[in-house]
């Protein structure tokens, strides 16, 4: 009987560590917003994201700010891994298509630019004209 209860209780402790902390998340989100609007701290504020991501692998804020973070290194590879995971948990972000968009820009591949600016555009970003003008 005790080694069942063991068993249950390390189970049990898996099953709750798995589904991790939608409140710790957010707070881990909320400390890296701050540390990349208010101070300009990018590598600080990644970590703070890549907690939240931790504590909840759905927080799509929380990848969009860790690819802000990491573009605002110039880690553009890195970043669009996390713009599309973003994407992949919430479709119609289109914040994260159009910072997708501003990175395929910078790279010069402006067909991949219009494609996300057009889609940011489709799903509500407001002022995308001089983004879209010169797309096809």
């Amino acid at each position: 009987m005790k080694k069942l209860t063991v068993i249950l209780f390390a189970t049990l402790s898996l099953i709750l560590s798995a589904c991790g902390s939608p409140e710790k998340s957010r707070k881990a989100l909320y400390e890296g917003e701050s540390l990349l609007m208010e101070k300009g701290d990018f590598a600080a504020a990644e970590v703070k994201f890549t907690q939240a991501i931790q504590y909840d692998q759905q927080n799509y804020q929380a990848y969009y700010y860790r690819g802000c973070s990491k573009f605002n290194r110039a880690l553009f590879d890195q970043a669009i891994l996390d713009f599309e995971k973003a994407l992949e948990l919430k479709p119609d972000y289109y914040d994260a298509e159009f910072a997708l968009g501003r990175i395929y820009s910078i790279k010069q591949d402006f067909d991949m630019a219009c494609y996300y600016y057009k889609a940011a555009e489709a799903h509500g970003r407001q002022n995308m004209d001089d983004y879209v003008r010169s797309c096809r």
